[in-house]
């Protein structure tokens, strides 16, 4: 007699074993893919924001290496070729409207510790990529920069 209540306790206790069903994981996986993609959404816009603003850090020191060089040389660097001197033979007082900043000069005389990657590169320059030059309108050697494909700008 004993035996067969301790049976059928047991038998009663696996058929009402607590547990999640089939419909309700799904609905927390549900759940948890929507506030993912709320998150991803958010977030999405971070690298951009932070391309821009690198950009304009680059800027604001190309700006004062090149306003260095001119204190130092009399002319802005302009062009895209490795000059063979310094200053350059391209360079001017005041430079042309959507003249490049040139690169290599300010690397060479010690203004810009590094290249950033492959600005003022030859034409066309790959998307992403960032482009100074100088701006038309006065002080003449005022840099402008903006990124390949993107709606950034620096000055």
């Amino acid at each position: 007699m004993l035996l067969a209540i301790l049976n059928d306790a047991r038998k009663r206790s696996h058929r009402h074993q607590g547990g999640f069903t089939l419909v309700e994981l799904l609905v927390v996986i549900a759940i948890l893919g929507v506030l993912a993609a709320i998150v991803l959404f958010n977030i999405s816009g971070v690298n951009s924001s932070a391309a821009c603003n690198g950009m304009k850090t680059d800027g604001a020191t190309i700006q004062g290496a090149a306003d260095l060089y001119w204190n130092t040389y009399g002319v802005y660097p302009v062009g895209q070729n490795t000059p063979a001197t310094i200053p350059g033979v391209n360079d001017v007082v005041t430079p042309a409207a959507g003249a490049y900043v040139n690169e290599q000069e300010l690397l060479m005389a010690n203004l810009l510790h590094s290249a950033t990657a492959g600005w003022n590169t030859a034409a066309p320059p790959p998307a992403g990529t960032e482009i100074f030059t100088y701006k038309a309108s006065p002080p003449q050697g005022t840099v402008h920069g903006a990124i390949q494909g993107q709606a950034c700008i620096y000055n």
